[in-house]
């Protein structure tokens, strides 16, 4: 192998010749290919961070209406309960005064059936009393003596 220090120059000069060429009719074009591509990269983060805080926006958003439905969703459970709780206490009396009204309802009854009872007991024992003093007696006693008669045992009684 032989060096041959004109090969070695001419290899340099079309190095030079090559570069030159290729600076000039490429170099325009890379540099701006390579600013095009910055730019759209430049666009396309912009976009992304854009994108970034739109969704953040979105998301506080509804992390807020998701507070608001909360507090809606308790001040609903707490009007129900207070609801329910008006219409126990409201069944609950109305239950109570029925009731109420049905023990004195009852206890009316109880003491017109015991009158009643009384006045009928009281009356059949006139009765007994009328038909045993006759028999007694062998003779017929008014209604009005036998009545005064019980009348008066009842009252020496009470």
């Amino acid at each position: 192998m032989d060096f041959h220090p004109e090969d070695v120059i001419i290899s340099l000069i079309n190095i030079i010749v090559l570069f030159i060429l290729l600076r000039v009719i490429l170099w325009k074009h890379v540099i701006r290919f390579l600013g095009e591509r910055a730019t759209r990269v430049r666009n396309e983060m912009d976009d992304a961070e854009k994108s970034r805080a739109e969704a953040e926006s979105l998301r506080s958003q509804y992390d807020e209406k998701l507070e608001g439905i909360e507090v809606q969703r308790q001040e609903v459970l707490r009007d129900s309960r207070q609801k329910a709780n008006e219409e126990s206490d409201r069944i609950l009396k109305e239950t109570q005064d029925k009731a109420k009204f049905l023990i004195n309802d009852a206890q009316t009854r109880i003491e017109n059936e015991k009158a009643q009872a009384i006045e009928d007991a009281q009356l059949e024992v006139t009765q007994l009393a009328t038909e045993m003093a006759s028999h007694i007696l062998k003779r017929e006693v008014s209604a009005e003596d036998t009545e005064n008669v019980v009348d008066g045992f009842f009252n020496e009684r009470s």
